[in-house]
């Protein structure tokens, strides 16, 4: 439908016109004004696609209203509609623009055929204006890809290569101009397990359009999704985005079937500050790993309480040194002078409390190496209701994982298959956690924490090392072109694997080839 408004100071003409338009069938929704004063102020409040005017009215003639409408920028499709005696008004009508001329009295055919043609218009009026919004929707979405490649790769990466300065200046430039005056907040996302990839597109276009428009989606692999909230400065508050993620964990199962664990970030006011928290917010996503059930965590907050106690801390290094050298009496002893100390304290929560044990069982078991699950453990601890309950529950723990012990563990059986993998498939340009963990039958989070515990490092890293190792073989044993060795490891963007290498490296592939070449 579009949309018509007729200008007539007789009412009868207004009506007949309007009659007309109704009986031929024209896909038409009209509105009437009596003069030209009228017809201006109603066209500034509404978009009409055609502006049917008589010539002669009062206070302000159709000539002067067309005029009028092009200096606001109003742009219809003009048509006069006048006697045979005004001829002299239709020269000035045509100076100005005007498509088309309707005589009193109107004949029905030459009526019919001009609504059609004006229709015709319209249609083609319509079109290029979705041609027009498809171009720049395009461009926007486009330049929105860009900005999201750039901002994760500036968050993941460690430190600022040398002659990148300008790119991460400009990169700020861009950040700001998306904030303007309001502010960051970071959240992350981490899926359980594994969607399709089809799911996995329409659960991102689900999140932007739960978050709203002023959102800016991060996707990175380990079915991980970062998330950066833009809203206003003076009206955000920390606990209405909270429940906002916790509805997102109740759609997330009802849509998806999957659980969530979601990371809620501290309010950030520029590139700098957003890439700290954000290195804070991945350090948290450990916890993933211990917690079986979706949830949401605030940084700085629940579980990330924090007290300063240096007797309180006296006694955790010493638990943490007995864990290192593997004294699991040693580790049991300290426990006692721990909740001996908390039993005489005041000022302790019991939410620090709980998060502290747990926090101190986590790192327990990355010392000590330890396969026993933790996820009841943390889980029971956060249940109990007294302290004594928290000690028996470390008690039960420990001696679990001190009978496990008695046979060293060098490394874990999926550790070593998945490092076999990597050997094996680095080639492939869909080598990523997500796969290997999918061959492994285990979850992409279970298997990246995992990894780290045994042996220190991160397995998205460890993949990139790698190929980065085998393309240095490739450029020093070979003359293959770049491109051809960023392929041959895995990389089909050439741009993106020398953005890695340089990261890895200090310098292009190219000049590295060079310098070992050179004896340098």
């Amino acid at each position: 439908m579009y949309n018509i408004l007729i200008v007539d100071d007789e009412k009868k003409e207004r009506e007949g016109i309007a009659l007309l338009l109704k009986r031929f069938g024209f896909p038409l929704r009209t509105a009437f004004a009596q003069n030209g004063e009228d017809a201006l102020k109603i066209m500034e409040k509404n978009y009409f696609d055609i502006l049917l005017t008589d010539i002669k009215m009062p206070y302000m003639d159709g000539i002067q209203l067309i005029r009028e409408t092009q200096k606001r920028g109003l742009n219809p499709i003009c048509i006069i509609y006048s006697a045979y005696g005004e001829f002299e008004y239709a020269q000035n009508a045509i100076s100005l623009g005007v498509q088309e001329y309707l005589l009193k009295p109107v004949k029905l055919d030459a009526f019919k055929a001009l609504f059609e043609k004006i229709i015709e218009i319209c249609q083609e009026k319509e079109i290029e204006k979705k041609n027009r919004n498809d171009i720049i929707q395009a461009k926007e979405e486009a330049a929105q890809q860009k900005l999201s490649w750039n901002l994760l790769n500036y968050l993941e990466s460690e430190e600022l290569e040398e002659g990148t300065l300008n790119h991460w200046e400009t990169l700020e430039n861009e950040f700001t101009s998306v904030v303007q005056e309001k502010i960051c907040i970071p959240v992350i996302i981490s899926c359980y397990s594994n969607l399709f990839s089809i799911e996995w597109e329409e659960y991102l276009k689900d999140i932007r359009e739960y978050f709203g428009k002023e959102t800016v989606i991060l996707t990175n692999t380990d079915n991980q999704i970062v998330v950066l909230l833009i809203r206003e400065r003076n009206f955000y508050r920390t606990a209405e985005t909270k429940k906002e993620c916790e509805i997102l964990i109740e759609k997330s199962q009802k849509k998806y079937q999957v659980n969530i664990f979601v990371v809620l970030g501290k309010k950030t006011e520029s590139l700098t500050e957003l890439k700290k928290e954000y290195t804070e917010l991945k350090d948290q996503l450990d916890y993933q790993f211990f917690v079986s059930k979706s949830m949401v965590l605030v940084h700085d907050e629940d579980y990330f309480l924090k007290k300063e106690n240096n007797m309180f801390s006296l006694y955790f290094e010493r638990i943490f040194n007995c864990a290192r050298m593997q004294d699991y009496s040693g580790i049991k002893k300290e426990f006692v002078k721990v909740f001996a100390y908390i039993m005489k304290q005041t000022g302790f929560s019991s939410i620090y409390v709980k998060y502290t044990f747990t926090d101190a069982m986590k790192q327990i078991s990355e010392c000590t190496d330890s396969n026993v699950d933790m996820v009841p453990c943390i889980q029971k601890i956060y249940q109990a209701r007294t302290l004594e309950e928290v000690n028996k529950i470390i008690e039960n723990v420990l001696d679990k994982m001190q009978e496990e012990k008695k046979e060293e563990i060098k490394e874990n059986r999926l550790v070593r298959m998945a490092k076999e993998l990597v050997y094996e498939k680095y080639s492939e340009s869909d080598l990523n956690v997500s796969y290997i963990a999918e061959q492994l039958q285990v979850s992409s989070a279970y298997l990246s924490t995992l990894y780290k515990m045994e042996t220190g490092k991160n397995l998205v890293k460890f993949i990139t090392w790698y190929r980065v190792e085998k393309s240095k073989e490739l450029l020093l044993q070979t003359n293959m072109k770049v491109s051809d060795v960023a392929e041959k490891v895995g990389y089909l963007n050439v741009s993106y694997y020398i953005s890695i290498f340089r990261n890895h490296e200090g310098c292009s592939p190219v000049q590295y080839r060079e310098r070992v070449q050179k004896g340098e």
